[in-house]
This record gives structure tokens, sequence and C-alpha cells, in this order.
């Protein structure tokens, strides 16, 4: 007897920092079977926080309803005969599980910018883009060049395209001319709820610490007097980020806690008075949908943002929008002086709640079957 599935191949390794697509097929996974498929690794690969990757090649089930495959290739992936040979190895890789398991795919879901739709895999193909990925290509070490051949590849064989924000979908809907359906970042506001507030006048930061922040907003809010807690790991490439890093969080009024297990988030976050989400004006950024700001509101937090195209289709005014430093700087001081409004508090909850992860997946199934009927 066969079990219908999604194969989802994944941008990021499973245990990397837990970004859009893990998030996402967890929430899939508890109403519909997922295979997720890692971006294949070699000896030479990196473990977070260091050292090569251990031989892991094999399924595992890593979260309830979504088995992990993970594929063993050669180093120098990148390289055109090494990438097509990868490319043939990882798609026998996927065909062997699926036939071991006894799966009837009813979908594939490609959210990688490295990876093409396989062969010989029937089902409902979806694109998901989930960053700029072009303009993003410095930031992840990657070829343009392939990458937008890739995008035009894999929009040309998908049935439906979906974008992780307006500013994105729009713009591919240009570029390309087709439909992109805008599905976007969601939150767990539930992990919050056995969490009481003890809210301090600081003012809270989490996720990657990268080239995407605004050193200029940190810097006037920490010289305005307001204590920040930091809560992420350090991602930075280019040595001016390293270096303004190096300062801020070094700096008198900053606590940082590095990066911390996703059960202890909901702790920190109760001690916040107000929730930061300080990007840069740039095109990568105004495509994103940044993570840490539903999780603020799930976690009952007030924001303030920089004003993204993400910020003004959420259309709602529990975010504080930062036009400039000063600006920014302002409304951080403003939002902590005022005394906690329990009403405000739920009415962000129920805002976030409308935002979910779990909505995110029947927004994403009912995609696939739009999909399928056409």
């Amino acid at each position: 007897m066969t079990t219908g599935a999604i194969v989802f191949i994944a941008g990021t390794r499973w245990d990397s920092v837990a970004g859009t697509d893990r998030r996402l097929m967890t929430a899939l996974g508890i109403v519909f079977p997922v295979l997720w498929v890692d971006p294949p690794f070699s000896v030479l690969t990196r473990r977070r926080g260091g050292g090569t990757e251990h031989n892991r090649e094999g399924m595992s089930l890593v979260s309830p309803g979504v088995t992990r495959l993970q594929t063993r290739t050669w180093p120098g992936a990148s390289r055109p005969g090494i990438r097509r040979a990868t490319t043939v190895i990882l798609e026998r890789h996927i065909r062997l599980v699926v036939r071991k398991l006894r799966l009837e795919v009813t979908a594939v879901i490609v959210a990688s910018p490295r990876q093409r739709f396989p062969r010989r895999i029937g089902g409902t193909r979806l694109l998901y883009v989930t960053d700029d990925w072009p303009s993003g290509a410095t930031l992840m070490g990657l070829s343009a060049d392939r990458i937008e051949s890739d995008l035009e590849r894999n929009i040309h064989d998908a049935h439906v395209t979906a974008a992780v924000s307006p500013d994105l979908a729009s713009r591919l809907a240009d570029t390309y001319a087709v439909t992109v359906e805008v599905l976007a970042n969601g939150c767990d506001p539930t992990s919050y709820e056995s969490h009481g507030s003890v809210r301090t006048p600081v003012a809270g930061l989490i996720g990657q610490l990268n080239e995407r922040l605004d050193p200029e907003i940190l810097e006037a809010v920490r010289a305005g007097g307001t204590e920040i807690i930091v809560v992420g790991p350090r991602a930075e490439r280019t040595a001016v980020t390293r270096a303004f890093l190096d300062r801020f969080l070094g700096a008198s009024g900053v606590t940082w806690h590095g990066e911390v297990p996703q059960a202890e988030l909901p702790a920190l976050l109760a001690r916040m008075g107000v929730g930061l989400t300080p990007y840069t004006d740039t095109v990568f950024n105004r495509a994103s949908f940044p993570l840490k700001t539903l999780e603020y509101l799930a976690a009952g937090l007030p924001v303030v943002s920089t004003d993204l195209p993400a910020v003004r289709w959420l259309d709602t005014d529990l975010i504080e929008v930062g036009m400039d430093p000063a600006d920014f700087a302002h409304r951080v001081r403003s939002m902590l002086s005022q005394p906690e409004n329990v009403a405000e508090t739920a009415r962000r909850i129920a805002f976030a709640r409308q935002h979910s992860w779990n909505a995110r997946a029947r927004q994403l199934l009912d995609l696939l079957v739009s999909g399928a009927r056409a």
C-alpha cells in the first residue's frame, strides 16, 4: 500500500538555523507526510560551529511526519562536471527512497537556489522562493549567474510559483511574466503560551547577525541609553560587519546570548519590552519577510521595524516603523516608557495567530491543490 507524500527540496540542511523551510515543513508534517531532502554534502561540508560534516547519509525521522534524506557527494559540487554528477546522484537517491518507503508523491516543492525539479518524479511542482536569491548570492557564497539560470528553469517547470514576500512576488511576476503567490513567513504563538510576562525596559533583537542589520540604527538605539538583549548566532561575511559586531556586542548596555535552543527563546522574549527589526534598505532586504517580526508579536511584544514591504503587507498598527536611525531609536524609547497594556498584548498575540505556521501550511496545501487542477 502506498502513502501520499510531498517531496521538499530544501535550501538548507535540517540542522541549520531553523528558518522558513524547516518551520513550514514541521507544521505541514503534522497533517501530511513530508520527505525533506537536504542539500548534498561532502566530507568537506562544514558543520554549524565549525569542523567537517560526518557521513550521515540516509534517512532519519526528524519531526512528526517529516523524514530527512541526506545525500553524500564529492567536494567541489559547484564545478559544472561534479554538479551534474551530484544532481544525478541526488535524483537517484530520492527515487530510491520513494520506492523503498512506498510513497505516492503528490507534490514536489523546490525551495533551494541551487537545485532544480528532479526528473522522473511526478506530482504538482511548486517553486517556493524564500529570498531574493540572485541579489543574495554574495551573502550565500554562490554564483548569481548560476542562481538566475536555475531560477528561470524552475519557474518554467513549476505548476505554481510562490514567494515569501509581496515585493519578491511582484518582481518575479514582472520579470518572468508568471503569476506568483505570496506565501509569507509565519510564527508559532503556542510556544509562548506557558511563559508569563516579566517585561523589563530593554529592547530585544533575535535572529542571525549579519549584513542585513543596519549598524547605524542599532548604534542609535544603544547610544540613546536603551539596553539591548541580543539573541542569535553571528553569520557575517564581510570584515566591515565583523568589526561592527565586535564593537556592538561588546558595548556597554548590550547583552549577547549567542544562539540558544528554540525552547529557551520564549523565556528571553518574556523579559524584553520591545522587539527590533532593524534591516538595511537593500534590494535583498526589501524582498525578505523577517521571521523575527511575527515572533515578537506572537510573544506579545510591541515591534519597531524599518520600512519593509513585508511590514506594509501585514497592514497593522501593531508595528511601529522607524524612518531613520534617530526616529527608530525615539520610537523604541517611547514604547519602553509606556506601561504594559494587557489588552494590547492580547491583540498582538491574536494577530500573530492569524499568521501561524499552521495557517501557512494550510495555504500551501491549497496552492498545491490549485496547481494540480491547472
